[in-house]
């Protein structure tokens, strides 16, 4: 009877754990969609921002050759470039590695956007590069936080996983431990039998 309420107990409690683990995983798992939307935003922020650079260079390198380019267009183009730049700002951690070498390329193009003159093919080229690098190297980072999942859901899983490994190693050694003292008990009780003598 001792045995059987031991291991309704130990269920329970196993129950009550896998319970409040799913609890976790939901909405640790709604935290990574949030995420994944997260990268999908930096991705296109990141992308806007290199074309509208690009578009500036092509407008200003347009305007030096002679032709007619509307100063609408330039503004325009910058606009959607500050617009690119906060995005990207906004959805990085600038502490973390990938983000400082990203913010530092930005400040590179920001640089040479400051002075249209100085926005020729070349030199916007080799920042591009490094900004490519350091944009692909960020989207890697953030993409492996999200397969990983989230530092509350990894450390939950640890402990309960460890709990349910300790519940069941408790259980084990307390139902073999209630046998070898049942065993032990009946082998020491002493066996008084009457016996009938014949004479």
């Amino acid at each position: 009877m001792r045995d059987i309420s031991v291991g309704a107990v130990g269920a329970a409690l196993i129950a009550g754990l896998v319970s409040l683990f799913g609890l976790i995983i939901g909405k640790e798992q709604k935290v990574s969609e949030f995420r994944q939307a997260w990268i999908d935003e930096l991705r296109k922020c990141l992308i806007a921002y290199l074309v509208q650079i690009n578009a500036i260079s092509d407008l200003v390198r347009m305007q030096k050759s002679g032709q007619a380019v509307d100063a609408s267009n330039i503004s325009a183009n910058y606009k959607l470039l500050n617009e690119a730049s906060h995005g990207i700002t906004f959805r990085i951690n600038p502490k973390e590695k990938p983000a400082k070498r990203l913010m530092k390329a930005m400040e590179n193009f920001e640089g040479i956007a400051g002075s249209n003159s100085s926005l020729t093919p070349d030199k916007i080229r080799s920042i591009e590069v490094e900004f490519i690098t350091s944009a692909k190297k960020l989207l890697k980072f953030e993409w492996k936080r999200v397969k990983r999942g989230e530092a509350t859901f990894v450390w939950t899983k640890r402990v309960i996983i460890a709990i349910i490994v300790g519940l069941f190693v408790l259980l084990i050694y307390y139902l073999n431990w209630g046998s070898a003292a049942n065993n032990k008990s009946a082998f020491m009780k002493p066996n008084f039998q009457l016996m009938s003598f014949e004479r």
